[in-house]
């Protein structure tokens, strides 16, 4: 389940960009800014919901050629990555009531949005434009954790709440192998660590889990201990508030960069 962290000094942590190119473009820019020599690891849930998919892959596809990224699977990259596969683990048209209408429309340049109105399209309509990414998204893992000096991390799209996938609506999924890690929505809930690693997630909007909570900053789940028990990533920036970065140094320190959507 765990590496060695990364060899680079710093290591940015990406939330839930949702084809947010615009916010991520900026969000990049500013970590590249400050900080050198940094890797990328994204949460997850790259594609959908938002306007630029393709583009917002390509950012990614880049930074993984540089070997400086890894992947890590959110559950809209599951569902599109089961629709294309024809493997249909999901009920019919989940991934369309998600999101998934934008991004065939991105990938596909536009030109299945006729067959998309029509309601007439077909997985094998999609594929053709999905190919040449596919390798990208079948490198996206389900979870890691890389051990600092001074903090252990364990990096999901979902994390792992205390409900044991009880709780959030995820049980028609139950059966799939390591579905938690990117459904699971009960995470900001857990008062403890994960066998000593402390949860650094997305998926469920902070504005969701506490409606005081500032939407576009992370939220930090600590227990009456002092024990960093998780960090939530996702602070919605498609629904028009920010996309959140947790930069981590050598040592395992960590600060936040978040940027207010501009998409």
């Amino acid at each position: 389940m765990v590496r060695g962290a990364s060899k680079m000094p710093y290591t940015a942590v990406i939330g839930d960009v949702h084809g947010c190119v615009r916010t991520l473009d900026r969000l990049v820019d500013r970590i590249e800014s400050r900080f050198s020599d940094v890797s990328y690891i994204s949460l997850g849930d790259i594609v959908d919901r938002g306007m630029h998919s393709i583009e917002v892959t390509k950012i990614f596809m880049e930074l993984q050629k540089q070997d400086r990224f890894r992947m890590l699977k959110g559950n809209h990259e599951d569902m599109m990555m089961d629709y294309a596969s024809f493997t249909m683990a999901y009920p019919e048209n989940a991934w369309f009531a998600t999101g998934g209408k934008l991004t065939i429309s991105s990938f596909s340049g536009h030109a299945l949005d006729n067959q998309l109105t029509l309601k007439t399209i077909r997985n094998v309509d999609f594929l053709p434009y999905l190919e040449p990414y596919l390798d990208f998204f079948r490198s996206a893992e389900n979870y890691f954790g890389y051990d600092y000096p001074m903090n252990k991390f364990l990096f999901s799209h979902a994390g792992l709440g205390p409900s044991g996938g009880k709780a959030g609506g995820v049980n028609e999924y139950s059966y799939r192998k390591d579905y938690l890690y990117f459904w699971s929505r009960d995470t900001d809930r857990s008062t403890r660590q994960h066998f000593g690693y402390s949860m650094v997630h997305g998926h469920t909007p902070v504005k969701k889990v506490d409606a005081q909570h500032n939407p576009r900053m992370p939220y930090v789940n600590r227990n009456k201990a002092g024990e960093l028990v998780s960090v939530n990533l996702d602070t919605g920036c498609v629904y028009g508030y920010a996309l959140s970065s947790m930069v981590i140094d050598d040592q395992g320190h960590f600060e936040f960069l978040s940027e207010r959507c501009m998409d």
